[in-house]
């Protein structure tokens, strides 16, 4: 603790961001695991982590209409999260932890490879093998 009232408030201000930070992933994550659990068809989920990257790589097959819909639970439910948020308190700016999940629906990262695998093959079964399919 400090004394420093200024010092306080900018330590507890970082340790909220933080806190956003990590439950906004941790939304994003829940969310596909959820989805591959609702498809069924996923046999085994590889966890892929770095310093700045945290991603599940599913194994199995399923139809690619379901890649999709998995693919965009994941930044959907952060989203959604970041949207309630707005709505509760608009001026807090916590929310933007959440809505930036938007982002990971672009094909240069994962969720967005996965969704255009997921489009490109709507009707037909996908083999789920490698980090090429990752979510």
């Amino acid at each position: 603790m400090t004394a420093d009232p200024i010092l306080f408030q900018a330590c507890l201000w970082l340790l909220v961001h933080v806190l956003c930070l990590l439950v906004s992933f941790l939304f994003h994550e829940l969310a596909h695991v959820l989805g591959m659990m609702a498809f069924r068809g996923v046999s085994d989920v590889v966890i892929s982590a770095s310093t700045f990257r945290f991603s599940l790589i599913p194994l199995g097959k399923l139809d690619g209409w379901k890649i999709g819909v998995i693919a965009v639970l994941g930044p959907g439910s952060s989203c959604a999260v970041g949207a309630a948020i707005a709505l509760l308190s608009p001026d807090s700016f916590l929310q933007y932890w959440f809505l930036l999940h938007g982002i990971f629906l672009l094909p240069f990262f994962g969720d967005g490879r996965s969704l255009l695998v997921g489009l490109r093959n709507r009707s037909g079964l996908v083999s789920l093998t490698g980090p090429s399919a990752d979510s």
